[in-house]
């Protein structure tokens, strides 16, 4: 558990470079967002990638490989469900969240998006070929290089040396505490139990990247929904 909770805060302590960049206002604010990016993707697959090394592990054993034109069907049908289940649950929370908690149901708006993905959203929301093409690009890496942290390396680690029930919990546990806001614990633990039972399922990690990223860019285009 020691070496999951150390990459843990390692694979959080290198987004400090993102930060920064984000709050140095000289810079052009689309230069900005598309260099938080970049910079996130690159450190993070840097720091799973050292620590796959000090594991034992590698890239093909956490799942990054083609599972073939034979289970395309099967990958598509989890995938479909697996978004389903994602956007069901958050629905069903949020609603009843409102009706129970009221008064707390504001604070909730605070947990959606910092500064950086609100503007992702409205760049993308405004039809500029870049915005849309930023916001796309930003969703499916940030979505791969968690995946990549918490079902591949964690997930996987933790079902090698213990057992399959304390991956899933541990590995949700960890994603949940990485989404800061305690009024969207249940969300994103939820989330975690959701794309890990995908990983193990589609016994890759494609079905949960695409999983991740369907679910992040439905709330983006969709928000009002869930709310």
């Amino acid at each position: 558990m020691a070496a999951t909770i150390i990459f843990f805060i390692s694979f959080y302590l290198v987004s400090i470079p993102s930060i920064l960049i984000w709050e140095t206002e000289s810079i052009p604010i689309k230069i900005r967002a598309v260099l938080v990016t970049a910079i996130s993707f690159v450190l993070g697959l840097v720091v799973i990638s050292r620590f796959l090394k000090e594991l034992g592990m590698s890239y093909k054993e956490i799942g990054v490989k083609w599972s073939g034109k034979r289970d395309f069907a099967r990958n598509l049908s989890l995938l479909l469900s697996g978004v389903a289940a994602c956007l069901m649950w958050v629905f069903v929370y949020f609603s009843s969240f409102k009706l129970l908690f009221p008064a707390q149901y504001s604070k909730l708006e605070a947990m959606k998006y910092n500064g950086y993905i609100n503007f992702l959203s409205e760049w993308g929301g405004s039809g500029e070929f870049f915005g849309v093409t930023s916001l796309w690009c930003s969703v499916l890496l940030l979505a791969t290089i968690e995946e990549l942290a918490f079902r591949g390396l964690i997930f996987t680690y933790i079902r090698r040396k213990y057992s399959f029930k304390k991956a899933l919990l541990w590995s949700s546990t960890l994603f949940t505490l990485g989404h800061l806001n305690p009024y969207n614990f249940p969300v994103s633990f939820m989330l975690g139990l959701i794309f890990a039972l995908l990983y193990v399922k589609s016994s890759g990690i494609v079905v949960p990247i695409l999983a991740h990223f369907c679910y992040n860019l439905s709330l983006h285009y969709f928000s009002t929904l869930f709310h």
